[in-house]
């Protein structure tokens, strides 16, 4: 009884939880983007990556700087560089973190140097 009842819910929940890999959204003004809708003059960025951070990832680590990868430091999401170590460096997200081993390398990678004080 208790094998049947459990067989059931497994069916019960596959069903409810079930979805169409190829759905797409009906968007009516917009394109299609994911899971949802997008305007028509914006591009779809999911499951691509960002070409700037392919091009500015110079080394990716933990959060703990080596002494091997850098002096100065980035986020993968945000267009700044600081000096490792600096008040606005600690505040980075370390799964985001991007190191540079100078400072021409972040400037070439399109990075734009901190105003932070310090930094």
């Amino acid at each position: 009884m208790q094998s049947l009842v459990r067989c059931v819910l497994v069916v019960l929940i596959s069903v409810i939880v079930h979805r169409d890999a190829n759905a797409q959204p009906n968007c009516k003004k917009g394109i299609p983007c994911g899971n949802s809708c997008i305007a028509a003059n914006k591009t779809c960025r999911i499951g691509s990556p960002s070409p700037r951070v392919e091009q500015a990832t110079v080394g990716k680590a933990d959060s703990t700087k080596a002494p091997d990868i850098g002096d100065w430091v980035g986020s993968s999401r945000g267009t700044a560089y600081y000096k490792a170590g600096c008040s606005g460096a600690r505040r980075l997200a370390p799964a985001n973190l991007i190191y540079f081993k100078s400072e021409d390398d972040a400037k070439k990678a399109g990075y734009r140097r901190s105003a932070s004080r310090g930094c």
